[in-house]
């Protein structure tokens, strides 16, 4: 009587969180220690690249000189392979850690028949389908938040030179990053448990953590309503990194006219400045300020965490429905 009455009793919400941790804590580990040696990688690189842009003279110049634009040439020579690999591979492989994650999750439970034990320990399909998720998707995106404040601290010359709304950066930044990984880990997690078998799972997360910037990269602009703005120079400001979507131009009488157009006007960038500095042309631009950036983060942390929770709900579901 006492072992039934041991199995049939409901475990503690402390005791479902412990067990699932003491089920899944080999792949957890294993991911922080992946995660830290990619942030340690990235403090040793950083502090070479960083002390590099100093030493250059890049770092403190202005953008808008000649002489600026020099400096930073001769700084990319050195150092320009390394910021281009490190940015591209956390811009699309920079979620991939949740689907090694998730993937795993359920899918290996059922290929190893072990959902059997773990659904009948007195926490129920769901329950503990919901608390693994919980617990490993939570392990994940601290992780990945993490490692995306140590990649902000090391991309630094990029965001001087580029500014914080580049695609490469944006996606690695810690609110955006860490939604990403929800995001991916949660898709895997679905996967494994319709699919059942986790290198599919794993594949299909990684894929997703390859389409996902691709695709917020497509929606970002609009995530707040644009402003518009007349300017009477060519030159970027060295200090207002905008993010500017298009670009036109007009005549002395206020009549719209094409860059092709404008440009043919005179002989190069020098004649277009002076253009619009003293002969009446004006430049218009639709765009989004700097100072919106982090907003921009959190818009798109929410909807990718927003999405990673209802597809873990449907996650959770599918386990809850699923026949043994």
């Amino acid at each position: 009587m006492s072992a039934i009455t041991a199995v049939s009793a409901v475990l503690p919400r402390g005791g479902v969180l412990h067990a699932a941790w003491l089920r899944h804590r080999a792949v957890l580990v294993t991911a922080l220690g992946v995660l830290a040696a990619g942030a340690v990688v990235l403090v040793v690189g950083g502090w070479f690249v960083r002390a590099g842009f100093e030493r250059s003279g890049a770092a403190g110049c202005d953008w808008t000189t000649a002489a600026c634009n020099q400096l930073w040439k001769d700084f990319l020579r050195e150092y320009g392979t390394a910021l281009t690999v490190g940015s591209n591979i956390l811009y699309f492989l920079g979620g991939s850690i949740g689907a090694f994650v998730g993937g795993p999750l359920l899918a290996r439970e059922f290929e190893h028949g072990t959902f059997r034990f773990a659904w009948t320990q007195g926490a129920g399909r769901a329950r503990w389908t919901a608390t693994v998720l919980a617990l490993a998707g939570t392990v994940a995106a601290l992780g990945a938040a993490v490692l995306a404040v140590v990649f902000d601290w090391w991309s630094a010359p990029l965001a001087a030179q580029a500014g914080r709304f580049s695609p490469l950066l944006f996606v690695a930044a810690p609110p955006a990053l860490a939604g990403r990984v929800l995001l991916v880990f949660a898709v895997s997690a679905l996967a494994g448990a319709v699919l059942r078998r986790t290198v599919a799972a794993v594949g299909i997360g990684v894929g997703v953590s390859v389409a996902t910037p691709l695709v917020a990269e497509s929606l970002r602009f609009h995530y707040r309503t644009p402003l518009r703005d007349t300017v009477h120079t060519l030159v970027q400001n060295s200090v207002d990194h905008r993010w500017t979507a298009s670009t036109w131009f007009t005549d002395p009488s206020g009549d719209r006219i094409g860059s092709r157009e404008f440009y043919a006007l005179g002989n190069g960038f020098s004649d277009g400045e002076r253009l619009v500095r003293e002969g009446g042309y004006a430049v218009h631009e639709v765009y989004q300020p700097d100072g919106r950036y982090w907003s921009f983060q959190f818009i798109e942390f929410g909807w990718t965490a927003a999405l990673a929770v209802a597809i873990g709900a449907a996650a959770v579901w599918w386990v809850r429905r699923r026949l043994l």
